[in-house]
């Protein structure tokens, strides 16, 4: 191959590389909506507690029909963060897991499991 379409190519292919990295680094902006910034109440950082014999559902956003992530311990502690009502009018804690195999995992619990 010639130096200069050597050049062109590598050019063209280093571009591609660079564009397709600023393509993955917009995409968790938007992505955020689901994380503190979809919160309308602050809950002043409060730890409220797993039911005995239950394991709610930590979900990646505020509803039943998003992703599980992970689980709070039956009688472990969850820090609530903020809050928000979904469109089905239920309340959703933000926060993170405080205690077990997922400690430190954010994401949303349903008020009615606690």
């Amino acid at each position: 191959m010639r130096p200069g379409i050597r050049r062109a190519a590598t050019a063209a292919a280093t571009t591609t590389v660079l564009m397709s990295g600023v393509a993955l680094t917009a995409s968790p902006a938007s992505a955020a909506a689901t994380g503190k910034s979809a919160c309308t109440r602050n809950d002043r950082d409060r730890t409220i507690f797993a039911p005995n014999l239950s394991w709610p559902a930590v979900h990646e956003g505020p509803a039943a029909s998003r992703k599980v992530i992970a689980r709070v311990e039956s009688a472990g502690g969850f820090r609530v963060q903020c809050s928000t009502k979904n469109s089905a009018g239920n309340r959703w804690y933000y926060g993170y897991v405080e205690s077990g195999y997922d400690y430190g995992r954010h994401g949303w619990v349903w008020s009615g499991n606690f």
